[in-house]
């Protein structure tokens, strides 16, 4: 499957209340335009507090973002297409315009790539 993973910055001048409740519209939205944008899987994670997270890290860096969004297509074709629809762009345009009013972009990362499942079924979206 075809991944989509984003570690998300807050904008500054959001509490993480805000924030969160920015997010849940947001993933209203997301959900309106499942089908358009062909997008079979969305998660979200936030991080444990603080304590939690040292207490795992195994020497790791301290992670430095306020949550994770992650989008699974059935493949990067099906991802690329959803975007060269009518629909499809301007679904793409309405995330992305409500995105920047509460993810600080400068400061978030998105990467993109090919999952490969090493436990549980392969293609499993539950």
């Amino acid at each position: 499957m075809f991944k989509i993973t984003m570690l998300v910055k807050k904008k500054a001048e959001l509490s993480q209340q805000e924030f969160l409740a920015h997010w849940a519209s947001h993933s209203a939205k997301v959900l309106q335009y499942q089908n358009v944008l062909r997008i079979r899987r969305y998660a979200k994670t936030l991080p444990l507090d603080a304590a939690s997270q040292q207490a795992t890290q195994r020497h790791t860096q301290a992670f430095r973002f306020d949550a994770m969004g992650e989008l699974w297509y059935d493949s990067r074709e099906d991802f690329a297409a959803a975007r060269t629809t009518p629909e499809g762009a301007t679904a793409l345009a309405e995330l992305r315009a409500d995105e920047v009013r509460f993810v600080d972009m400068a400061q978030s990362v998105m990467w993109l790539g090919e999952e490969e499942c090493v436990v549980g079924l392969a293609g499993e979206t539950n």
